[in-house]
């Protein structure tokens, strides 16, 4: 049977320690989200099997830091910073030239990585059942 990730906070704290001060309470919901987005069950396709493969958990790890990426936004701001002024104060965003299915990846640096690292379990082939 393969390994499931357990999340470790204080580990998660370490590798991102920009968001060090997220709670225990935020953590555990961007966990939860994080494994509702990418497959953590034992017959998930993406690999773990520690101490050597850790796929799975860099990816996980890598949706959670941008879950909270995109939480220290605020109310209101999707996509990523397209212009800002400082007079009068005004932002606009833009969600760049991506496809629609990596538009909401895209829009932090951790989203992207996970989005890249996603990609041979994201494409492929047709199946005909039968």
């Amino acid at each position: 049977m393969a390994a499931v990730v357990e999340f470790d906070p204080a580990a998660w704290r370490a590798a991102f320690p920009r968001y060090a001060s997220a709670t225990d309470d935020q953590l555990a919901w961007w966990w939860d989200t994080a494994t509702e987005l990418v497959d953590n069950g034992p017959r998930s396709p993406i690999p773990y099997d520690p101490p050597t493969v850790r796929t799975r958990q860099t990816i996980l790890y890598a949706v959670v830091c941008h879950l909270a990426a995109l939480d220290g936004r605020g109310d209101g701001a999707v996509g990523r910073v397209a212009s800002a002024a400082e007079g009068s104060v005004n932002t606009s965003f833009d969600l760049g030239a991506v496809s629609a299915r990596a538009a909401w990846w895209a829009q932090t640096q951790c989203g992207a990585t996970a989005w890249t690292l996603l990609k041979p379990w994201r494409t492929g082939g047709l199946y005909f059942g039968g």
